[in-house]
């Protein structure tokens, strides 16, 4: 370790424990039984206050701070739990100069990494696409219907089985829109959405055996959070867990699945606004 490491670290310390005591710690609930976290501050927790996906060795995790026009890309070795490599404000030279100031959800398919891109004066809705090696952008840059999402592109996932890229409005969903990343995003179709009604901050999703799963910042139900599965062949929308996050102070964000040692479980953001962000893992497997 170098000096400049060992002061960084010196002075991180106290930062991780003030994030530690004053996080209220997640509850078990009979849906979501809570196995594990990290905590992730400064630099690196603006890396990753939005969405997160990974290729099954790497968490890719992706920020903003829209206020001060910053972005991030972020990457995490899954087996150490440590950020190998981040990128500062990693959009392309277009939508820097339309003022795209927001990245939300991201989804690794095919070597690439797929990102939801938003903000400026005049709003661009537009999916960017990144090299997971080196955290920058290819140069595909698909540009999505304003009238269509116009409260940006919360979140995004690319289905591993047929390339198709779903997405919706952040607030008031009715219908989750499909295009095809094999034929340059051109559109599928329309989902209408069923089962619970409108859907509303929707923070993040991934696809798991076929079903498309989505985080939801549920802000009527205290400390819990719930975890929704979309039926991508009817539209309908189920409620498959409620985690207890242990505080209402609490905002939910992207959502991936890992397989590690023959298991498969959740690993989920939630953001402690005042401090960091706390990587977490939950085994769904319903109680006994």
């Amino acid at each position: 370790m170098t000096l400049l490491q060992k002061i960084r670290t010196l002075f991180l310390l106290p930062i991780l424990l003030l994030t530690i005591l004053t996080t209220p710690k997640a509850v078990d609930t009979d849906t979501a039984r809570f196995l594990s976290q990290k905590v992730f501050v400064m630099d690196q927790a603006l890396a990753m206050g939005q969405g997160i996906t990974t290729d099954g060795t790497y968490f890719y995790t992706s920020g903003a701070a829209t206020a001060l026009h910053v972005t991030y890309l972020g990457k995490i070795d899954a087996s150490t739990m440590t950020m190998t490599a981040k990128r500062l404000n990693p959009l392309p030279q277009v939508c820097k100069e339309r003022g795209n100031d927001h990245i939300g959800g991201i989804s690794y398919y095919g070597g690439r990494l797929y990102a939801s891109v938003e903000g400026g004066d005049v709003r661009k809705a537009c999916i960017v696409v990144f090299d997971p090696e080196t955290l920058t952008a290819t140069g595909e840059v698909y540009d999505l219907p304003n009238e269509t999402f116009d409260d940006g592109i919360p979140w995004l996932a690319v289905d591993p089985a047929t390339g198709y890229l779903y997405a919706s409005q952040w607030n008031h969903a009715k219908t989750v829109y499909v295009y095809d990343v094999n034929d340059g995003m051109a559109p599928v179709k329309d989902l209408p959405l069923t089962g619970v009604g409108e859907l509303d901050r929707i923070q993040g999703g991934e696809f798991r055996d076929g079903t498309l799963y989505l985080s939801q910042d549920s802000k009527d139900e205290g400390t819990m959070k719930r975890l929704l599965a979309l039926d991508t062949a009817t539209g309908e929308v189920t409620v498959v867990a409620r985690r207890n996050v242990g505080g209402t102070n609490i905002e939910t964000e992207g959502m991936t699945f890992l397989e590690k040692d023959g298991k498969t479980s959740l690993w989920i953001l939630d953001y402690n606004k005042a401090v960091g962000i706390f990587l977490r893992e939950y085994d769904l497997t319903p109680a006994p």
